[in-house]
C-alpha cells in the first residue's frame, strides 16, 4: 500500500518581508505612472500637486507638502501647499534663499533629507519644528542646470522616510520639475501669442487709421488735383472770351474762332473732370494708338492759352519709330501740359528760354518723351519729394501736378523722373508703352 504525501512550504518571515518589498514597489510604480500621466496633461501645477498629494498621502503616511517657487529677484513663493494651516501658510509665504528648509535646498541645489526634526538643532529646520514635523524630504526643481523651485514633503509622528520613499519622492519631483518647465514654457508661448495678436490688433487698427487719413489725403490731392488742373483750360477759356469782350472791332470769324476754342477748353475742363472722376473710381484708361506730335501741340496750345505772361520758344522734335504710342489722349495731354507749364515758369526770366518735346524709342515696347528746358533746374536735395503730392517748389502747383503726373505715367505702366539738361536747366523723361507693346 502506497500513500502520497503533501509537502506544505512555509515561508519566512524574510520571504515574506522580500514580498511586501515587491508589493510596495509596484504601488509606487504604478503611482509614479499615474502621477506621470497627470502631470504630462496638467495647464495649472498647483492643482495638479494637489491632485498628487490627495493619491500619494494616505499611502506614503505625508502630513503636508509645500511647493516653492523660485524668481531670481522675489526669492522663494509659495505656490502650493497642503495640509499646511492658514498660519502656517502665511508665515512661509515667501522665503528668502538660504532661509529655513526650502531656502537651504534652493541655495545649495541638492535635496535635503531630515529625521528627528524635533530634536534638530540647525537653524534652517526652525520652520518645520514649528509646524510639528518629524521628517521631512526637500528637492530643488531643476531643469537643465536652472532653479525652478523646491518640493517639500513632511511627517508628523513618524520619524523618518526609508530609502525607497525617498527614491519615489524624488523621482516624482523630477516630474514635477518637467512639468513646471513645460508649463512654464507653454505660458510663456501663450503669452507670446497674445502679446503677438495684442501687436497685430494694434498693427490694424493704426493700419486703418493710416488708411483713413490717406483717404483724407487723397480727397484733399484730388480737390487740389481739380483746382489745379482746370486752372488751365478754365483761365484759357476766360482769356479767349476776353479777347472777344475787349475787341473793339470784332470781325464775326474772329468771333467764331475765339468763341470756338473756348468751347474747346470748356469741353477740356469736362474731360478733365470725367477723367478725375474715372481716377477716383478705378475704371480703366481708355488706352487707344495715337500720333504723339498732335498730342504734343494740343498741350502747348493749352499752356499758351492760359499762360498771363511771355512763353519760351517750343519746338517738338519725333524720333524715328517713336511718333505713336498707346495712351489715353485726355491724360497724356494733362501730363504734357503739367510738364510744359512748369518748364515754361521755369525759363520765364531767362533770355533765349526754349522748351523741346522730344520722344525717342527706348526699346520696342517703350516710348520716352522728354520735356527739356534751359532754366535753373531742380536742385539735387528735392528731386525725390519732387513727385509728392504737396511737396513741390511751385507757388502754382508744382508739387500737386507733378504727384498727379506721376500717377498718370505709372497708371500707363511707366515711369518719370528728373535729370540734368547738360548746358543747365532741367529735363522730365516719362515712358510710355510702344504700340508694338500691344
Amino acid at each position: 500500500m502506497t500513500s502520497d504525501s503533501v509537502v506544505i512550504s512555509q515561508d519566512g518571515p524574510e520571504t515574506r518581508e522580500n514580498g511586501l518589498a515587491e508589493a510596495r514597489q509596484l504601488r509606487f510604480l504604478e503611482l509614479l505612472a499615474a502621477s506621470a500621466a497627470d502631470l504630462l496633461d496638467a495647464n495649472d501645477l498647483g492643482s495638479a500637486l494637489d491632485r498628487l498629494f490627495r493619491m500619494i498621502r494616505t499611502e506614503l503616511k505625508l502630513d503636508v507638502f509645500f511647493h516653492y517657487s523660485y524668481d531670481e529677484d522675489a526669492g522663494l513663493d509659495l505656490a502650493a501647499h497642503g495640509g499646511l494651516t492658514a498660519d502656517e501658510a502665511e508665515a512661509g509665504a515667501r522665503i528668502q534663499v538660504g532661509e529655513a528648509v526650502c531656502g537651504w535646498v534652493a541655495q545649495h541645489r541638492k535635496p535635503l533629507i531630515a529625521s528627528h526634526v524635533q530634536d534638530s538643532i540647525e537653524a534652517h529646520d526652525a520652520f518645520a519644528r514649528r509646524m510639528g514635523l518629524d521628517a521631512y524630504v526637500c528637492t530643488p526643481l531643476l531643469h537643465a542646470g536652472k532653479l525652478l523651485g523646491t518640493l517639500a514633503f513632511g511627517r508628523r509622528g513618524t520619524l523618518s522616510f526609508d530609502e525607497t520613499e525617498v527614491r519615489f519622492l524624488q523621482t516624482l519631483s523630477s516630474y514635477v520639475a518637467l512639468a513646471k518647465h513645460r508649463i512654464g514654457t507653454d505660458d510663456a508661448l501663450r503669452a507670446g501669442i497674445a502679446e503677438r495678436e495684442r501687436l497685430l490688433a494694434e498693427r490694424g487698427d493704426m493700419e486703418r487709421r493710416v488708411i483713413e487719413l490717406t483717404r483724407a489725403g487723397a480727397l484733399g490731392a484730388i480737390a487740389a488735383t481739380i483746382a489745379h488742373e482746370l486752372n488751365q483750360p478754365l483761365s484759357a477759356a476766360a482769356n479767349y472770351l476776353s479777347a472777344i469782350r475787349l475787341d473793339a472791332d470784332p470781325t464775326a470769324d474772329a468771333t467764331r474762332e475765339r468763341a470756338a476754342a473756348a468751347e474747346a477748353q470748356l469741353q477740356r475742363a469736362g474731360e478733365i473732370i470725367r477723367r478725375i472722376r474715372r481716377m477716383v473710381s478705378h475704371e480703366d484708361l481708355t488706352l487707344e494708338v495715337h500720333l504723339l506730335k498732335p498730342i504734343i501741340t494740343e498741350a502747348i496750345n493749352l499752356v499758351g492759352a492760359a499762360a498771363p505772361g511771355q512763353l519760351p520758344l517750343f519746338r517738338i522734335e519725333i524720333g524715328d519709330a517713336a511718333s505713336r504710342a498707346m495712351v489715353d489722349h485726355v491724360q497724356l495731354v494733362q501730363i504734357l501740359a503739367t510738364l510744359l507749364r512748369n518748364a515754361a515758369e521755369a525759363t520765364e526770366s531767362a533770355d533765349g528760354s526754349l522748351v523741346i518735346v522730344e520722344t525717342r524709342a527706348r526699346s520696342a515696347d517703350e516710348i520716352e518723351i522728354r520735356v527739356i528746358d534751359n532754366g535753373p533746374g531742380v536742385a539735387a536735395d528735392i528731386r525725390e519729394a519732387l513727385f509728392q503730392p504737396g511737396l513741390g517748389t511751385s507757388s502754382s502747383g508744382l508739387g500737386v501736378g507733378l504727384a498727379i503726373s506721376r500717377n498718370l505715367v505709372e497708371a500707363h505702366g511707366g515711369t518719370i523722373r528728373v535729370e540734368d539738361t547738360p548746358g543747365g536747366g532741367a529735363t522730365f523723361c516719362f515712358t510710355l508703352p510702344a504700340v508694338a507693346a500691344y
